[in-house]
């Protein structure tokens, strides 16, 4: 019971066609889902500010820093301070030369320098520059934006 199973030549090229034709299909969808998922973005991030370019893509640390030079010359650090304090501050010696320094690792950026002698000047100050931290936040999280004008 030797059996032995023969094909003709043409039956046999038709089935080497199609088996090549799938192969090929296989590689192709495999190959489709490769390209789209892995993004590299390696750009370089910057902030523009009053004429001012940042270099961004080193930065590990980005602070905020108010500071206030009384007329006596002593700085004094305002960050934390609530209105109150604030108030008494400039009711003992006013007018106070505020600086709000965003401090990116080595580098400081003078957001705004300016003298203060009522609250509501400190106030709105504090606003604008707590806005722009948050513009900074947000650049620096999405991967895909590669310069901010503040």
């Amino acid at each position: 019971m030797n059996r032995t199973f023969s094909m003709k030549p043409w039956v046999a090229l038709i089935h080497a066609k199609r088996l090549a034709v799938f192969l090929l299909a296989v590689c192709i969808l495999s190959l489709m889902g490769c390209g789209s998922t892995t993004k590299v973005y390696n750009t370089d991030k910057t902030v523009l500010y009053k004429g001012d370019l940042y270099n961004m893509r080193n930065v590990q640390r980005i602070s905020p820093q108010v500071n206030g030079k009384l007329p006596n010359g002593d700085v004094k650090d305002m960050k934390g301070m609530d209105k109150k304090a604030i108030q008494a501050l400039l009711d003992e010696s006013s007018p106070i030369m505020v600086s709000m320094i965003v401090e990116m690792d080595s580098q400081e950026m003078v957001y705004a320098r300016k003298s203060v002698s009522k609250y509501s000047e400190f106030s709105s100050m504090t606003k604008s520059f707590e806005g722009a931290m948050n513009k900074i936040n947000k650049f620096m999280a999405n991967k895909k934006s590669t310069q901010l004008k503040l």
